[in-house]
C-alpha cells in the first residue's frame, strides 16, 4: 500500500504537500513579469551592452581594419605561392623553385603576423589551463 501511504497525515506527506504548494506558487510567480523586474532586466542588459562596447571599442578602428586587411593579403599571397609552386612543379620544376624562394622571402613576415594574431590566444590558453590545473582563479 505504498501508493496510499501518501494520503496519511505524516511528516512526509506534509513536507511533500509543502513542496507542491511552493512549486505551484513559484510557477505562478514566474508567469507574470512585473514592472520592477522589467526595469532590473533592462538595467542588466544595458550594463552588459556597455561592457561589450568597452571590450570591442578598439576592434573596429581604421587601424585595426587596415591591419586585418594587410594580414589577410600577406597570408593569402604566401599560401597562394605555396599552392602555385606545388602545381607548377608538375610542369616546370625551375619555376616552382623560384616561387618557393619568393615565398621564403615572405616567411618572416608571415611568421610575425601569425604570432601577432594567434600567439595571444595560444599563450592565453596555456596560462588559463595552468591556472585551472593549480586551482587559481
Amino acid at each position: 500500500m505504498g501508493f496510499l501511504d501518501w494520503f496519511k497525515t505524516s511528516s512526509k506527506a506534509v513536507d511533500m504537500a509543502d513542496k507542491v504548494v511552493d512549486g505551484a506558487i513559484a510557477g505562478i510567480d514566474k508567469l507574470f513579469f512585473t514592472d520592477e523586474e522589467k526595469a532590473d532586466m533592462s538595467q542588466k542588459a544595458f550594463e552588459l551592452w556597455i561592457e561589450l562596447q568597452r571590450a570591442i571599442a578598439g576592434e573596429s578602428s581604421i587601424r585595426s581594419i587596415t591591419r586585418r586587411i594587410l594580414a589577410i593579403l600577406i597570408m593569402g599571397s604566401f599560401l597562394l605561392m605555396l599552392l602555385a609552386a606545388a602545381f607548377i612543379w608538375i610542369f616546370n620544376p625551375l619555376w616552382s623553385k623560384f616561387i618557393l624562394e619568393v615565398a621564403g622571402n615572405l616567411s618572416n613576415l608571415v611568421l610575425a603576423i601569425g604570432i601577432f594574431y594567434f600567439g595571444y590566444y595560444a599563450v592565453g590558453g596555456v596560462v588559463r589551463s595552468f591556472k585551472a590545473k593549480n586551482g587559481e582563479s
